[in-house]
């Protein structure tokens, strides 16, 4: 037991060493850091400089429908199968169905699919002008829609 009280005085004594050691070296620290003299300066009175504003120009913010391509009682079909939207509107056809779809223009390079639109994959057009636009699906004929865009 003497060796273990006399341990443990050691161990004491040295845990007062290195807290006195670390007190001494804070104050030097902190008597060294505090001898310089500080200047301020007045402030002079000068007139604010206006600063010019600039008000952003409200930017359109684009219009988005959605079409989707559903199967209902064996039929496939696009829901809504007529849209109405706005010049400037990109539509944006979903194919939630099993089967592949496209979205074909019924005139000639107006706007299609550029290949078949498989289970949840997107074709997306933005109409830039007026006017009806029927389309239909390649794959299913009878899958007919209208899209009327107006100014």
């Amino acid at each position: 037991m003497n060796m273990y009280l006399a341990s443990l005085a050691r161990r004491t004594r040295s845990l007062w060493g290195y807290l006195s050691l670390a007190l001494v070296a804070a104050f030097l620290l902190a008597a060294c850091g505090g001898g310089g003299t500080t200047t301020t300066s007045t402030p002079t009175a000068t007139s604010p400089t206006p600063t010019p504003t600039t008000v952003p120009s409200p930017t359109p913010t684009p219009t988005v429908a959605m079409v989707k391509i559903i199967e209902q009682n064996g039929r496939y079909s696009f829901q809504p199968a007529t849209l109405n939207i706005k010049v400037g509107t990109q539509v944006i056809w979903t194919n939630t169905s099993d089967a592949p779809h496209t979205v074909t223009s019924d005139t000639a390079a107006v706007f299609g699919s550029p290949a078949n639109i498989t289970q949840n994959q997107t074709f997306k057009f933005t109409f830039t002008t007026a006017g009806t636009f029927p389309y239909h699906c390649n794959v299913h004929p009878y899958m007919k829609a209208t899209i009327t865009v107006t100014s």
